[in-house]
């Protein structure tokens, strides 16, 4: 199964807005150097529009590794580099507030960052 990927005017920011909006319907399963699996709630597809590519587009955020999406089981399998993405960055992106998680996202793709200070769109009800 594919998931849309949302259009943002600004492509530069797209896939760390989208990692933002998605956070609160992920949660932290399994976490070992160089491999995280993330549950993906049912109210992950509120949070996308139709259309658009799919959720394989996150994967350049942790390039050179991958992105499994296993839909039976509602999960997202990362392979990442260890060191650039150590446990604490998944607890504070994941568990975190949101300046936290924006903060954290900032330092490890600031070229992917835009600001939005006011922004209170980050801020999406989590349904279950």
């Amino acid at each position: 199964m594919r998931y849309p990927v949302p259009a943002f005017s600004d492509p530069s920011s797209g896939l760390v807005d989208l990692f933002l909006r998605l956070r609160p319907h992920l949660t932290l399963v399994h976490h070992v150097p160089g491999r995280v699996r993330l549950r993906v709630g049912a109210g992950a597809l509120a949070v996308l529009p139709k259309g658009g590519a799919s959720l394989d587009a996150l994967a350049p955020l942790f390039a050179p590794g991958t992105i499994r999406l296993n839909p039976a089981a509602r999960s997202v399998v990362i392979t990442h580099d260890p060191a650039r993405f150590p446990p604490a960055f998944w607890q504070e992106c994941l568990d975190g507030s949101d300046a936290t998680a924006r903060a954290r996202l900032a330092a490890a793709f600031p070229d992917q960052v835009a600001e939005h200070p006011t922004d209170s769109s980050y801020e999406t009800e989590t349904l279950s």
